[in-house]
């Protein structure tokens, strides 16, 4: 009997654990199903809400099934049948979870080739997600943003990155519209004031990289590429696009050397679009970008071109990263992402030094996010969409960050031989993390895929402290008070170090919690961090980082920043005291190299948390006596041999002055700036015009909501509507009110009303107006923002460091966070955040507020 209610026990257990095992992987699709080409045809009218088309998708069946599976979102599915030869067997489609479809037969499918044939309709999206409407100066546009799960919002489809085969698109639309796909056209056909275009087939790629336009399109020429090239954009802006084009060839051809391949598509051209989530989209063939980063001047200032030309680099990288080779699952999205990031640092340093990216410190992006204890690792379990999107900026800076760090280790020659050995093993084809390891472990004479899953494959990153007696210990970094699992990394430290007068070096594999190197023993100072390429935090006694600071000039200008950052950090940690971070800021205000000015405000800008209506004139007055021999060398005017650096500080300098010492001179000097620039948008750089008018905006008793508002409406240009809405923090609630009601309209595009409704609200103290003004606007704002944005609401709206402040989100979102994919997990980490925050404001305020009064009574 026992042995009976044993063998039934087993049994249920092991059908337990393929239910659940089934329930797990539920949200891919069989691996027994495989489609190996898939031919489109979409009838396409902007001018009509709705558009129709059918797809035929050849599939090899490997076992025998009754069903068939594939994504689609939001379409109506009119017919679907399976087709071999003469025969055809009909399809009864029914939804599941993770937006998959089962086509289900009514008899038994056997292994063999088929050809899924799918007749369907749907309503254009208008959010700018997967294939939507876009409205610009009175004409309608259709563009697509397929990345990460939205080619099944246009046509059914094994929308998954495992899959990688060819398309063949065929777009019917009115004939007055240009057409565009990732192909060049194979033929056009006109019939009754319609048009049918048919597209070459495609190579392999992701669903995800199909892409399409259809509109009323002008174009410019991209000149000096191999194969056919061009700008399109919205009707009559296609003059605008000629510093895109003069520089996109030069891109490419360095990109080119750096693989030792060719670019591998048939022809390259860009679109400007003018409602748009993300910054730009890698499609083959097709690459989409917001239309302010291709609508330039001519030539536009120094600070300006960085942007376009850094995201340029990006989305060609891509045709690498990503395109060529592709991640197997979007686990490994990161591969795609972090590539691309430091590819195009690459392609900055190389091209255009006067940019001066090697400066840049990529990491103190990264370790912000990736310090909280809701952060999940780069590499985690994805089963939906916003699970792709969770973490989405750590893929792109902590990728980038690790990756820069293997190329110092390895060295940069052997780290290339490496990529393009990794590029010819998977070309046109899916890789994973690990492949890309095993490569690097080959040119490494490190284990490259130990270390690197300690960063990828968990979260966070490490603090080192260095003890007197020469023990070297690692310890999780969090923020004063939280709570975190303990963890170790594999850390590569490059120490420099000062003892009994004499500087050395030294290099440690630190692979363990705790290690001792008896020559760091009794060390005047330790600088564990050779050219500021690690991925961690380190702390030193304060005698030893008195002793450095005296010995800054040893340090390289990357050097002096990420000390700095570091001794901050150190202070969030609660690892020292306020009076230990201001010395070090205070032995760094007066460098002569404006990057170190810009992290000494960057520094200054991290303490806002602490700034209230007690302390707020204390605070003005110590911006004041920090920044304004800064404000009277560099001024408000860009000068001709001015670095882009010394144009990023003078918008430093000026703002945080014009925010909170509004002195006669500062009032005087915004006063002018903003209304030259409403009179003339090129004499005055946009970061300094955006500042001017939020000072008019805040501090002016005129109306400049009006005056904004109908400055805003009257330009359609991206570039300026995006300096005008970044100016609109009002103090009074009426006008907050009225630019709250503004992003609502129709003059804000979708894609931009999240920052606009952002801005607004940021000029409150108090949010009860604005929750009060979310119950009563949340169904048309959820209507219109695009989905990652409504996913993320939280994090943008309720990231506060106010008590009361956050017992109202909590009551706002209580019943709506359900509601909406992704939006549970941003209010987790949006009210953690928030709560972090006010327990750090409660720890500091004390001693900030001294050390205000210290300071300001000097």
């Amino acid at each position: 009997m026992k042995l009976k209610h044993l063998c039934l026990w087993l049994m249920l257990s092991m059908t337990a654990s393929v239910n659940s095992y089934a329930k797990e992987t539920a949200y891919r699709l069989s691996t027994f199903i495989k489609p190996s080409f898939q031919q489109i045809t979409l009838k396409v009218d902007p001018d009509s809400p709705v558009f129709s088309g059918e797809t035929a998708i050849t599939i090899d069946v490997t076992k025998a099934t009754d069903t068939i599976g594939f994504y689609q979102k939001e379409l109506n599915i009119q017919q679907a049948y399976l087709s071999k030869g003469d025969t055809r067997i009909p399809l009864t489609v029914t939804s599941h979870e993770y937006e998959i479809q089962h086509a289900k037969a009514n008899q038994n499918i056997t292994a063999n080739r088929y050809t899924l044939h799918i007749v369907f309709d749907g309503k254009f999206n208008t959010t700018s997600d997967g294939m939507y409407l876009s409205k610009f100066e009175g004409l309608n546009y259709i563009f697509t943003q397929f990345e990460d799960m939205y080619a099944r919002r246009a046509f059914p489809s094994f929308d998954e990155p495992g899959f990688k085969i060819p398309y063949q698109v065929t777009i019917m639309s009115p004939e007055k519209h240009t057409v565009l796909s990732n192909t060049l056209v194979k033929k056009r056909t006109l019939k009754d004031g319609w048009q049918t275009v048919e597209f070459n087939k495609t190579k392999p790629m992701p669903s995800y990289l199909v892409a399409l336009a259809v509109g009323e399109l002008d174009s410019y020429d991209i000149l000096s590429l191999s194969v056919p090239s061009k700008i399109y954009t919205p009707k009559g802006q296609a003059q605008r696009t000629k510093f895109a084009a003069k520089n996109t060839a030069g891109i490419l051809q360095n990109l080119e050397r750096y693989f030792g391949t060719p670019y591998p598509y048939e022809k390259l051209d860009f679109i400007a679009v003018p409602n748009f989530t993300f910054g730009a989209m890698e499609n083959a063939g097709l690459v989409t970008y917001r239309s302010s980063l291709l609508l330039l001047e001519d030539e536009p200032r120094l600070a300006e071109q960085s942007s376009t030309l850094n995201v340029i680099a990006h989305e060609l990288a891509h045709m690498w990263y990503g395109n060529l080779v592709t991640m197997a699952w979007w686990d490994d999205l990161w591969l795609n992402e972090a590539f691309a990031s430091w590819m195009a640092s690459k392609v900055m340093m190389d091209l255009y030094p006067e940019q001066n990216f090697i400066g840049r410190l990529v990491q103190e992006g990264a370790f912000g996010a990736d310090a909280s204890p809701t952060v999940r690792p780069v590499k985690k379990v994805v089963k939906s969409q916003t699970d792709v999107m969770d973490g989405l900026g750590l893929n792109y800076s902590k990728g980038e960050s690790i990756l820069q760090l293997i190329e110092s280790m390895v060295g940069e020659k052997s780290f290339q031989k490496g990529i393009q050995m990794y590029m010819k093993n998977n070309a046109w084809q899916n890789a994973q993390a690990d492949d890309l390891w095993k490569v690097l472990f080959t040119v490494a004479d490190f284990d490259v895929p130990a270390m690197m899953k300690t960063y990828l494959e968990q979260p966070s990153y490490p603090l080192i402290e260095f003890a007197a007696n020469g023990e070297v210990s690692q310890s999780r970094y969090h923020l004063e008070g939280a709570k975190v699992e303990p963890q170790t990394w594999i850390v590569p430290l490059a120490i420099r170090y000062k003892k009994n007068g004499k500087v050395s070096r030294t290099n440690l594999f630190l692979n363990e919690a705790k290690t001792t190197v008896s020559e760091l023993a009794e060390a005047d100072w330790i600088f564990p961090n050779e050219n500021a390429m690690g991925y961690m935090r380190w702390k030193v006694s304060t005698k030893q980082i008195s002793a450095l600071l005296k010995d800054m000039s040893l340090l390289n200008v990357r050097e002096k920043k990420s000390l700095l950052y570091n001794i901050e950090a150190l202070f969030s940690a609660g690892e020292i005291e306020l009076d230990e971070m201001m010395a070090a800021m205070d032995a760094l205000v007066d460098d002569s190299d404006p990057m170190i000015g810009s992290a000494v405000v960057a520094t200054m800008n991290d303490f806002l948390y602490l700034v209230d209506v007690n302390n707020e004139a204390m605070f003005g007055q110590f911006v004041t006596k920090k920044l304004t021999p800064w404000f009277e060398r560099l001024g408000v005017v860009d000068q001709p041999d001015d670095s882009t650096d010394t144009t990023r500080l003078r918008g430093s300098v000026y703002g945080m002055l014009s925010r909170y010492a509004n002195t006669p001179q500062v009032e005087q000097v915004s006063t002018e700036l903003a209304n030259k620039y409403l009179a003339d948008l090129t004499s005055v750089p946009r970061s300094i015009a955006t500042r001017a008018l939020r000072n008019m905006a805040r501090f002016s008793e005129q109306d400049w909501f009006t005056k904004l508002k109908d400055y805003y409406i009257s330009h359609s240009d991206a570039s300026t509507r995006g300096t005008i809405s970044r100016a609109m923090i009002f103090i009074n609630e009426n006008k907050i009110e009225k630019t709250l009601d503004f992003a609502l309209s129709e003059h804000v595009s979708p894609a931009n009303t999240i920052n606009t409704v952002y801005t607004a609200m940021s000029g409150l103290d108090d949010h009860t107006m604005f929750y009060a003004w979310m119950d009563r606007n949340f169904t048309a704002l959820s209507k219109k923002m695009p989905a990652y944005h409504m996913a993320r609401m939280p994090e943008y709206f309720s990231t506060s460091c106010d008590a009361d402040n956050i017992k109202l989100a909590e009551k706002f979102f209580a019943d709506k966070k359900a509601n909406f994919e992704g939006m549970a997990r941003s209010y987790d980490i949006a009210i953690y955040s928030a709560k972090q925050c006010v327990s750090t404001k409660e720890a500091n305020q004390d001693s900030f507020n001294r050390y205000l009064k210290q300071v300001t009574e000097a």
